[in-house]
Protein backbone atom coordinates (compact mmCIF):
# COMPACT_ATOMS: atom_id res chain seq x y z
CA UNK A 1 0.00 0.00 0.00
CA UNK A 2 1.34 3.47 -0.89
CA UNK A 3 1.64 6.25 1.68
CA UNK A 4 -1.43 8.16 0.46
CA UNK A 5 -3.61 5.07 0.75
CA UNK A 6 -2.30 4.37 4.25
CA UNK A 7 -3.05 7.95 5.30
CA UNK A 8 -6.57 7.67 3.89
CA UNK A 9 -7.21 4.37 5.68
CA UNK A 10 -5.88 5.80 8.95
CA UNK A 11 -8.04 8.93 8.67
CA UNK A 12 -11.15 6.79 8.14
CA UNK A 13 -10.86 5.27 11.62
CA UNK A 14 -12.25 8.26 13.52
CA UNK A 15 -15.40 8.81 11.37
CA UNK A 16 -16.19 5.09 11.67
CA UNK A 17 -15.88 5.25 15.45
CA UNK A 18 -18.25 8.25 15.45
CA UNK A 19 -20.80 6.23 13.45
CA UNK A 20 -20.54 3.46 16.03
CA UNK A 21 -21.11 5.92 18.87
CA UNK A 22 -24.10 7.56 17.18
CA UNK A 23 -25.74 4.20 16.51
CA UNK A 24 -25.30 3.22 20.15
CA UNK A 25 -26.88 6.52 21.25
CA UNK A 26 -29.79 6.02 18.86
CA UNK A 27 -30.37 2.55 20.29
CA UNK A 28 -30.82 4.12 23.71
CA UNK A 29 -33.01 7.01 22.52
CA UNK A 30 -35.39 5.33 20.06
CA UNK A 31 -38.41 3.32 21.12
CA UNK A 32 -37.71 -0.29 20.13
CA UNK A 33 -39.61 -1.71 17.16
CA UNK A 34 -38.79 -4.21 14.44
CA UNK A 35 -38.16 -1.59 11.73
CA UNK A 36 -35.80 0.69 13.67
CA UNK A 37 -33.94 -2.26 15.16
CA UNK A 38 -33.35 -3.62 11.65
CA UNK A 39 -31.99 -0.28 10.45
CA UNK A 40 -29.72 0.10 13.48
CA UNK A 41 -28.43 -3.45 13.11
CA UNK A 42 -27.57 -2.80 9.48
CA UNK A 43 -25.80 0.46 10.38
CA UNK A 44 -23.77 -1.31 13.06
CA UNK A 45 -22.82 -4.19 10.76
CA UNK A 46 -21.88 -1.80 7.95
CA UNK A 47 -19.72 0.27 10.30
CA UNK A 48 -18.06 -2.94 11.46
CA UNK A 49 -17.32 -3.94 7.89
CA UNK A 50 -15.83 -0.51 7.17
CA UNK A 51 -13.66 -0.71 10.26
CA UNK A 52 -12.47 -4.18 9.29
CA UNK A 53 -11.66 -3.00 5.76
CA UNK A 54 -9.65 -0.08 7.12
CA UNK A 55 -7.72 -2.28 9.54
CA UNK A 56 -6.95 -4.76 6.81
CA UNK A 57 -5.87 -1.99 4.45
CA UNK A 58 -3.36 -0.90 7.08
CA UNK A 59 -2.22 -4.48 7.65
CA UNK A 60 -2.01 -5.45 3.98
CA UNK A 61 -4.06 -7.71 1.72
CA UNK A 62 -3.12 -11.15 3.05
CA UNK A 63 -5.82 -13.79 3.36
CA UNK A 64 -7.47 -14.38 6.71
CA UNK A 65 -9.10 -17.77 6.39
CA UNK A 66 -11.75 -19.17 8.69
CA UNK A 67 -14.58 -21.68 8.52
CA UNK A 68 -17.77 -19.87 7.54
CA UNK A 69 -21.29 -20.75 6.49
CA UNK A 70 -21.22 -19.20 3.01
CA UNK A 71 -24.99 -19.61 2.60
CA UNK A 72 -25.65 -17.67 5.82
CA UNK A 73 -23.14 -14.95 4.93
CA UNK A 74 -24.63 -14.53 1.45
CA UNK A 75 -28.16 -14.37 2.85
CA UNK A 76 -27.05 -11.72 5.37
CA UNK A 77 -25.50 -9.53 2.65
CA UNK A 78 -28.77 -9.79 0.69
CA UNK A 79 -30.70 -8.71 3.78
CA UNK A 80 -28.48 -5.67 4.23
CA UNK A 81 -28.76 -4.66 0.57
CA UNK A 82 -32.55 -5.17 0.63
CA UNK A 83 -32.98 -2.03 2.76
CA UNK A 84 -31.46 0.11 -0.01
CA UNK A 85 -33.23 -1.86 -2.74
CA UNK A 86 -36.64 -1.44 -1.10
CA UNK A 87 -36.28 2.35 -1.26
CA UNK A 88 -35.85 2.06 -5.03
CA UNK A 89 -38.73 -0.35 -5.51
CA UNK A 90 -36.41 -3.25 -6.33
CA UNK A 91 -36.82 -6.75 -4.91
CA UNK A 92 -33.86 -8.92 -3.91
CA UNK A 93 -34.48 -12.66 -3.96
CA UNK A 94 -32.09 -15.18 -2.42
CA UNK A 95 -32.04 -18.92 -3.07
CA UNK A 96 -29.70 -21.82 -2.34
CA UNK A 97 -29.58 -25.48 -3.28
CA UNK A 98 -28.22 -26.31 0.19
CA UNK A 99 -29.38 -25.04 3.61
CA UNK A 100 -25.80 -24.42 4.79
CA UNK A 101 -22.25 -24.67 3.48
CA UNK A 102 -19.29 -24.45 5.85
CA UNK A 103 -16.03 -23.85 4.05
CA UNK A 104 -12.69 -22.17 4.56
CA UNK A 105 -12.76 -18.61 3.21
CA UNK A 106 -11.88 -14.99 3.91
CA UNK A 107 -15.25 -13.67 5.09
CA UNK A 108 -14.43 -9.98 4.65
CA UNK A 109 -13.38 -10.52 1.05
CA UNK A 110 -16.39 -12.74 0.41
CA UNK A 111 -18.80 -10.13 1.74
CA UNK A 112 -17.10 -7.32 -0.14
CA UNK A 113 -17.35 -9.26 -3.40
CA UNK A 114 -21.05 -9.86 -2.82
CA UNK A 115 -21.68 -6.23 -1.85
CA UNK A 116 -19.95 -5.02 -5.02
CA UNK A 117 -21.88 -7.39 -7.28
CA UNK A 118 -25.26 -6.65 -5.70
CA UNK A 119 -24.59 -2.90 -5.66
CA UNK A 120 -23.81 -2.99 -9.38
CA UNK A 121 -26.95 -5.01 -10.04
CA UNK A 122 -29.09 -2.51 -8.13
CA UNK A 123 -27.50 0.42 -9.92
CA UNK A 124 -28.56 -0.87 -13.32
CA UNK A 125 -31.96 -2.32 -12.40
CA UNK A 126 -34.95 0.01 -12.95
CA UNK A 127 -37.64 0.65 -10.37
CA UNK A 128 -39.94 -2.33 -10.08
CA UNK A 129 -37.17 -4.69 -11.20
CA UNK A 130 -35.64 -7.66 -9.43
CA UNK A 131 -32.17 -8.85 -8.42
CA UNK A 132 -31.69 -12.55 -7.79
CA UNK A 133 -28.81 -13.99 -5.76
CA UNK A 134 -28.43 -17.75 -6.10
CA UNK A 135 -26.04 -20.06 -4.26
CA UNK A 136 -25.32 -23.44 -5.85
CA UNK A 137 -22.88 -25.86 -4.21
CA UNK A 138 -21.36 -28.92 -5.84
CA UNK A 139 -18.76 -31.36 -4.52
CA UNK A 140 -15.80 -29.14 -5.37
CA UNK A 141 -17.00 -25.54 -5.70
CA UNK A 142 -19.68 -23.05 -4.80
CA UNK A 143 -21.20 -20.84 -7.46
CA UNK A 144 -22.75 -17.52 -6.46
CA UNK A 145 -24.84 -15.86 -9.16
CA UNK A 146 -26.08 -12.27 -9.08
CA UNK A 147 -28.72 -11.73 -11.75
CA UNK A 148 -30.38 -8.41 -12.56
CA UNK A 149 -33.14 -7.25 -14.87
CA UNK A 150 -31.24 -4.16 -15.94
CA UNK A 151 -29.95 -2.72 -19.18
CA UNK A 152 -27.31 -5.38 -19.90
CA UNK A 153 -23.71 -5.09 -21.08
CA UNK A 154 -22.40 -5.07 -24.65
CA UNK A 155 -20.42 -8.25 -25.53
CA UNK A 156 -17.25 -6.31 -26.33
CA UNK A 157 -17.13 -5.09 -22.71
CA UNK A 158 -17.55 -8.48 -21.03
CA UNK A 159 -13.83 -8.89 -20.37
CA UNK A 160 -12.87 -5.25 -20.01
CA UNK A 161 -15.31 -4.38 -17.21
CA UNK A 162 -13.09 -6.34 -14.82
CA UNK A 163 -10.12 -4.10 -15.60
CA UNK A 164 -9.47 -1.46 -12.96
CA UNK A 165 -10.68 1.91 -14.16
CA UNK A 166 -12.72 0.67 -17.13
CA UNK A 167 -16.37 1.65 -16.69
CA UNK A 168 -19.69 1.14 -18.42
CA UNK A 169 -21.91 3.66 -16.69
CA UNK A 170 -20.48 2.67 -13.31
CA UNK A 171 -18.87 -0.73 -13.80
CA UNK A 172 -15.10 -0.92 -13.28
CA UNK A 173 -13.37 -0.53 -9.95
CA UNK A 174 -15.76 -2.70 -7.94
CA UNK A 175 -15.65 -5.52 -10.45
CA UNK A 176 -11.86 -5.34 -10.59
CA UNK A 177 -11.81 -5.87 -6.83
CA UNK A 178 -14.17 -8.84 -7.16
CA UNK A 179 -11.95 -10.49 -9.77
CA UNK A 180 -8.80 -9.86 -7.72
CA UNK A 181 -10.30 -11.34 -4.55
CA UNK A 182 -11.90 -14.27 -6.36
CA UNK A 183 -8.57 -15.29 -7.89
CA UNK A 184 -6.78 -14.77 -4.59
CA UNK A 185 -9.20 -17.33 -3.13
CA UNK A 186 -8.55 -19.73 -5.99
CA UNK A 187 -11.73 -18.93 -7.93
CA UNK A 188 -12.86 -16.53 -10.65
CA UNK A 189 -15.67 -14.26 -11.86
CA UNK A 190 -17.42 -14.16 -15.24
CA UNK A 191 -20.47 -12.48 -16.78
CA UNK A 192 -23.30 -13.42 -19.12
CA UNK A 193 -25.14 -10.42 -20.53
CA UNK A 194 -26.61 -8.77 -23.59
CA UNK A 195 -28.00 -5.26 -24.14
CA UNK A 196 -31.59 -5.10 -22.96
CA UNK A 197 -31.47 -8.57 -21.40
CA UNK A 198 -29.96 -7.91 -17.96
CA UNK A 199 -26.75 -9.40 -16.58
CA UNK A 200 -25.68 -12.49 -14.69
CA UNK A 201 -22.39 -12.34 -12.78
CA UNK A 202 -21.05 -15.75 -11.79
CA UNK A 203 -18.62 -15.98 -8.87
CA UNK A 204 -17.02 -19.42 -8.51
CA UNK A 205 -14.99 -20.39 -5.44
CA UNK A 206 -13.40 -23.75 -4.60
CA UNK A 207 -14.77 -25.44 -1.50
CA UNK A 208 -11.94 -25.66 1.02
CA UNK A 209 -12.11 -27.29 4.42
CA UNK A 210 -10.07 -26.82 7.60
CA UNK A 211 -7.07 -28.81 6.39
CA UNK A 212 -7.10 -27.23 2.91
CA UNK A 213 -4.67 -24.63 1.64
CA UNK A 214 -5.24 -21.79 -0.81
CA UNK A 215 -2.59 -22.02 -3.51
Amino acid sequence: MDLRSMEFAHDMKMPIQLIYSCVQLLEMELAPNARTEGYLQTLMQSAGQLQSMVERALDGEELRLELRDVVADTRDVCRQCALFARGRGIEIRFSSNVPALRMLTDVEKLRRMLHNLISNALRFTPEGGRVEVACAASAEEVELRVIDSGSGIAPELHERIFETGVTDGGHGYGLGIVQSYARLLGGDISVKSAPGAGSCFILRLPIRHAASQIN
